[in-house]
C-alpha cells in the first residue's frame, strides 16, 4: 500500500467525507430511525460514479491539504450489508487511500455485526476505525427501541475491536423511551468503563414516519427539553472527558430535510446544540467556583483562553447574566489571554486575594 507521505498530521480539525449507506445492512427499522431525514436523500445504492463524484468534491473543496482526511460510512450498519457490494464500496475507498488523497476509512455498524472474519475483512481494505451503534447499556431499553441487540453484544464488540487494533467509537442516545436521566448516565459510566477511543452523542427527536411518531400521538412517549437534554449531554460530556475519552460530536447534524416543519415532530432539535453543551459545562464549572465568594463581592475578574469566551459567556450572554444575578452589586469583567490554557478559568475578585481556578476537562 503506497504510503501517505505528503499528508501531514497537525492539530487542524480533520475532513470526514461522509459516505451514507441508507439503512443498508440494517435487519429492521429502530424505532427513532428515519434516515431520509436524518442523513438526507442520497441514493439507496451507490454506484462507483457517484461514489467518486462525492469523494472528489469534497477533496476539491478542501484547501488545507496539511489536514488529515477520512472516508466514513454512515447511515446503516457496514458490516450487515451483502457482502459483495460491500466489497464494492471498501475497494473504491482503499483506491483513495492507497493513491495517498486519504488517510483512513471508517465505517457504522452495529455491535452484534462484528466478528473474527469481520474483522479481517475491514482490514484487508484499510479500515482503521470502527463507530458502534449502542444507543444504551439497559435491555429494556434496547428491546423497546427494537434494536435487536443487548448491552452484552456492544461491550463484546468493543473488546473484540481494541483486541484486533482499531480505533474505536460508540454512539449514544439521551431521552430514549422507557430511559431516564439515571439510566442514560448508567450507560454513560458504561461507556467509560469500555473506554473507546471516541463517542457521540445526540438526543432523541421525533421523525415523521417512524414506530416513534406514533407513540408520540399517542401520547405514550415524550422527549426531552432542550434544556433537559443540554444537561444530559453537558453531564455525558464532563463524565467522559474526564475518563479520557473524546467526545466528536453532541447534537445531530441538521439536513435540509429537517427544515421541512412537516419531517421533525418534536424533540430537542437545536442547530446549535453542542455549543449550548458547552455553554451549560462552562456555567457549571462557574458557579461550583463561584461558591467560594460572598454574595456581596463587588468586582469579579474572569480570564480565559481567546477560544473559551463564547462559551463561557453562553448564547446572548446567558450564563454573565445568570453571574449577575448571583451577585447584583458587582461589576463582572472577563479578560482573554492567548497564554491561558483552554478550558481553564481563573477568577479574582477585590475582596479577596489570590485566584481561583476550574477546568472544564477535554477543551483542546
Amino acid at each position: 500500500m503506497k504510503k501517505n507521505n505528503h499528508l501531514i498530521k497537525t492539530a487542524a480539525k480533520p475532513l470526514i467525507i461522509p459516505i451514507f449507506v441508507m439503512n443498508s445492512g440494517c435487519p429492521h427499522r429502530c424505532i427513532f430511525c428515519n434516515q431520509k431525514i436524518s442523513a438526507g436523500n442520497h441514493p439507496q445504492k451507490l454506484n462507483k460514479e457517484y461514489f467518486e463524484n462525492e469523494i472528489n468534491s469534497y477533496l476539491k473543496w478542501n484547501k488545507d491539504k496539511s489536514r488529515l482526511v477520512e472516508i466514513a460510512f454512515y447511515g446503516g450498519s457496514f458490516t450487515g450489508i451483502d457482502k459483495v457490494y460491500q466489497e464494492h464500496l471498501l475497494s473504491w475507498a482503499q483506491s483513495y487511500l492507497q493513491a495517498g488523497l486519504v488517510n483512513s476509512i471508517r465505517v457504522s455498524t452495529r455491535p452484534d455485526y462484528i466478528d473474527i472474519g469481520i474483522l479481517a475483512r475491514l482490514k484487508k481494505y484499510g479500515v482503521t476505525t470502527v463507530e458502534i451503534g449502542a444507543q444504551s447499556f439497559i435491555d429494556d431499553v434496547l428491546q423497546f427501541a427494537q434494536r435487536g441487540h443487548n448491552a452484552a453484544d456492544t461491550i463484546k464488540a468493543i473488546r473484540l475491536l481494541k483486541e484486533n487494533n482499531f480505533q474505536t467509537s460508540l454512539h449514544l442516545m439521551a431521552g430514549l423511551p422507557k430511559d431516564t436521566k439515571d439510566g442514560f448516565i448508567f450507560s454513560v459510566e458504561k461507556t467509560m468503563e469500555l473506554k473507546p477511543d471516541m463517542v457521540r452523542i445526540h438526543p432523541v427527536v421525533v421523525f415523521h414516519d417512524t414506530a416513534l411518531a406514533r407513540e408520540f400521538a399517542e401520547g405514550s412517549y415524550q422527549p426531552l427539553l432542550l434544556s433537559e437534554a443540554v444537561s444530559l449531554c453537558a453531564i455525558a460530556r464532563e463524565k467522559l472527558a474526564t475518563a479520557g475519552i473524546r467526545v466528536i460530536r453532541t447534537g445531530l447534524h441538521l439536513t435540509k430535510e429537517m427544515e421541512n416543519n412537516n419531517t421533525v415532530l418534536a424533540g430537542p432539535l437545536h442547530p446549535a446544540f453542542g455549543s449550548l453543551v458547552l455553554a451549560a459545562m462552562y456555567y457549571d464549572k462557574t458557579r461550583q467556583l463561584l461558591e467560594q465568594i460572598p454574595s456581596e463581592t463587588r468586582e469579579i475578574s474572569f480570564k480565559l483562553h481567546n477560544s473559551d469566551i463564547s462559551s463561557f459567556r453562553g448564547p446572548q450572554n446567558n450564563n454573565i447574566a445568570a453571574i449577575k444575578k448571583l451577585y447584583p452589586q458587582a461589576v463582572i469583567n472577563v479578560r482573554t489571554s492567548p497564554e491561558q490554557k483552554r478550558g481553564l478559568i481563573s477568577v479574582t475578585t477585590t475582596d479577596q486575594g489570590g485566584i481561583l481556578t476550574t477546568a472544564i476537562s477535554g477543551i483542546t
